[in-house]
């Protein structure tokens, strides 16, 4: 079994569980349970009508995907976002959003590309506005999560979406970074418009601050001296 208890919950209170997980997670994620707040099973169960058992079952998936820390009989609480895991997050986002890209851009319809289009116009016009970008840039995600029709992705996804999303939100650009992003964007949107999957990848990660390998390779040769290049 090895830490998975669903065997020994029924049905009806795993259920209960996945509603109480997504409630906590949810309030963590938009700020309404601050980072650091103490948290009580008993508390939660009286606040969601519920007995202990889904709430412990929700807290423990919550600390699975670091949004909670426990020590044991001492407390449970909301752990601090740190620099380092925003940026891991930041990092993270821009290879996955690329992975899905390469399996989606190559698939869609008409319809879909041009629904992209408008999602990506909502990221430009969020500009400096942290929230707004974040929630448009995840909308996208999730569409050409959809687009991709890989059940495999969206399931590890969703597992995961909730820690992804709260270090998302709290990402404020380098000035570099901005204007990766803004490469980023105006590349994927042709590259989605012409179906172009691999230019599609390359760009998604442009979107989020990142450069691959084949980025990197590609820049340095830009760099280096015509002469050299020549032979």
């Amino acid at each position: 079994m090895d830490g998975d208890w669903s065997g020994l919950i029924p049905p009806s209170k795993r259920l209960l569980a996945e509603e109480v997980f997504l409630e906590i997670g949810s309030a963590i994620v938009d700020g309404r349970i601050p980072a650091g707040t103490r948290l009580r099973d008993a508390d939660l169960a009286a606040q969601y009508n519920v007995s202990r058992t889904p709430v412990r079952e929700a807290l423990q998936r919550l600390e699975r995907i670091g949004l909670v820390e426990m020590a044991p009989s001492r407390f449970t609480r909301v752990t601090e976002p740190t620099p380092e895991a925003i940026d891991d997050a930041r990092e993270y986002a821009g290879y996955q959003t690329g992975i899905v890209c390469a399996m989606a851009v190559g698939r869609m319809s008409a319809a879909e590309r041009a629904h992209a289009r408008r999602i990506i116009e909502r990221i430009r016009a969020a500009g400096a506005d942290a929230e707004a970008s974040s929630k448009a840039r995840w909308e996208l995600f999730e569409h050409l999560g959809r687009c991709s029709g890989n059940r495999i992705q969206r399931e590890l996804t969703a597992e995961s979406s909730m820690a992804l999303l709260r270090h998302l939100r709290l990402w404020r650009p380098t000035a570099e970074q901005r204007a990766m992003a803004e490469e980023g964007l105006d590349a994927l949107e042709e590259a989605i418009l012409d179906g172009d999957a691999a230019a599609a990848e390359q760009a998604a990660r442009l979107m989020y601050g990142v450069r691959g390998a084949e980025d990197a390779a590609s820049e340095a040769s830009d760099a280096a001296d015509p002469a050299e290049r020549t032979g």
